[in-house]
């Protein structure tokens, strides 16, 4: 069998004219992603290329062990280290492509495209986006321009051994991971390295395309859930009672056909049913500090909210807990959460890391402002863990989360619809090709601190009802 695949491999290499190409796609190995994958590798194969070329970032995490590989680096730096262990060699160079799951290909056009370039040079090459404006995911930085990862990008063998070669004189710091595909490029650009834009990367099928962006929708499964299997917990404090919860009802909670709780220190409000958890957090959490920078509680409160969905609604399948600045697209966050097998633990939403080293794991976590979900077997299984406790009462509660499901073996599991931030904050094209949204976080109402409470209102109801119009498309 091994020379059979070294045959069809040197086959694949005299097809991609003399040069070796790989395509590492960012599959978590999720039903729908796996669909979608095997269209790409049976068109892959049909081209002579061998099915060795496709390579799924869920298998590569098991073989490299490392749950860091979606932020890029480690994946490079791992996956190159045992190329070099293994002394093999592409006498005409070679090409390392990243994909995402949606991403589809023309293997023949790919292969005219990058046989244009040597290989042998540093050549970073894709649809290359550069931001409007500053951008809070991207440090409120408009430089450098980064690809679309959607359309797929192309690294040159030659710009692998300078980036390990960088890598191993400067090795990652221990920070956050939040949107990976700007982040290498932002290291490659200290570097010297700018990515080359080419339109052959494409935002969807067209004649000439190498690679384009399609939807997922088609292969997304159905569950059978249905809207009373599901519960959302947002969580609240008494000083933004007034302020937003009566956002929350005009956009999305009163016409939600998913049960909606708001969970608070007190119930002092006229507008909803509040429920009191401050009994069971009681001064650990002090409501003066919530929702600023030294926020005070989050961790404590978190469990509190997550022990009353398991104690007051054992027998939902889904919990989601948002904030109360979360905008949510209730028809969409349904149609997700239906593609996923909730047998499963599940622990979902927008996937941040923290930690990821090139050769060691970090931390992988939900980010709860874009809206977390959990499976009802994920929450069963953090309610009878008896070391899932909170390192301090203010800590983070989504990281906490995170290290917490780590520790239970329990992935974060990555839907891109999910954001934990504001529209504005996503190239219009990433926005175009990705996921339908399920949800944007906070108001973008950047007023003069001199404007009245009745303007700030005014710009938050503007803002939210532009994203729902703009971004927001109703499930059948």
């Amino acid at each position: 069998m091994g020379s059979i695949q070294a045959i069809f491999a040197t086959l694949g290499c005299l097809h991609m004219a003399g040069a070796e190409i790989q395509l590492y796609v960012r599959s978590q190995g999720l039903a729908h992603q796996t669909m979608a994958m095997n269209e790409l590798l049976a068109a892959v194969v049909e081209a002579g290329w061998p099915h060795t070329s496709v390579v799924s970032m869920k298998d590569a995490e098991e073989e490299l062990r490392h749950g860091g590989l979606w932020s890029y680096f480690p994946w490079i730096w791992l996956s190159e280290k045992k190329r070099l262990k293994s002394k093999r060699s592409a006498r005409g160079g070679r090409w390392l492509v990243f994909l995402e799951a949606s991403t589809m290909v023309a293997p023949k056009v790919l292969g005219q495209l990058l046989s244009a370039y040597d290989a042998r040079e540093a050549w970073y090459l894709g649809r290359a986006l550069k931001d409007e404006q500053m951008s809070i995911i991207h440090h409120y930085q408009q430089e450098p321009p980064y690809p679309l990862a959607h359309a797929g990008f192309a690294l040159s063998g030659g710009l692998l051994r300078k980036l390990v070669l960088d890598l191993e004189e400067k090795p990652l710091g221990g920070g956050q991971q939040i949107e990976p595909v700007w982040e290498l490029a932002s290291r490659l650009s200290k570097m010297g390295i700018a990515i080359t834009d080419h339109r052959g990367f494409c935002l969807e099928a067209a004649t000439g395309c190498a690679t384009w962006a399609r939807s997922l929708e088609p292969f997304r499964p159905s569950m059978g859930l249905t809207a009373a299997e599901l519960v959302i917990a947002v969580k609240t404090v008494e000083k933004f009672h007034s302020v937003r919860l009566p956002l929350l009802k005009e956009f999305w909670t009163d016409e939600s056909a998913v049960e909606v709780l708001y969970l608070s220190n007190t119930k002092s409000n006229d507008l909803v049913d509040i429920i009191d958890l401050s009994l069971e957090f009681g001064d650990m959490v002090d409501p003066s500090k919530e929702s600023n920078k030294q926020g005070s509680g989050h961790c404590t409160k978190m469990q509190a909210i997550l022990r009353y969905l398991h104690r007051s609604r054992p027998s939902r399948r889904w919990y989601v807990v948002t904030d109360d600045d979360t905008l949510v697209n209730v028809p969409r966050l349904l149609r997700v959460l239906d593609s996923h097998d909730d047998s499963l633990a599940i622990y979902l939403g927008e996937r941040y890391g923290w930690s990821h080293m090139q050769d060691r794991d970090g931390t992988n976590y939900i980010t709860t402002g874009a809206g977390m979900a959990l499976s009802n077997a994920a929450l069963q299984r953090l309610m009878s863990c008896s070391t899932c406790n909170c390192r301090a009462p203010d800590a983070p509660d989504d990281m906490s989360l995170g290290t917490w499901f780590r520790n239970l073996g329990i992935e974060a599991t990555h839907e891109e619809g999910f954001h934990q931030s504001e529209p504005q904050n996503y190239h219009k094209e990433l926005l175009g090709a990705s996921d339908p949204p399920v949800s944007f976080h906070r108001f973008n109402a950047r007023l003069p601190g001199s404007a009245s409470a009745e303007e700030f209102h005014e710009a938050r109801r503007q803002s939210w009802s532009s994203w729902r119009k703009n971004y927001f498309k109703q499930e059948l």
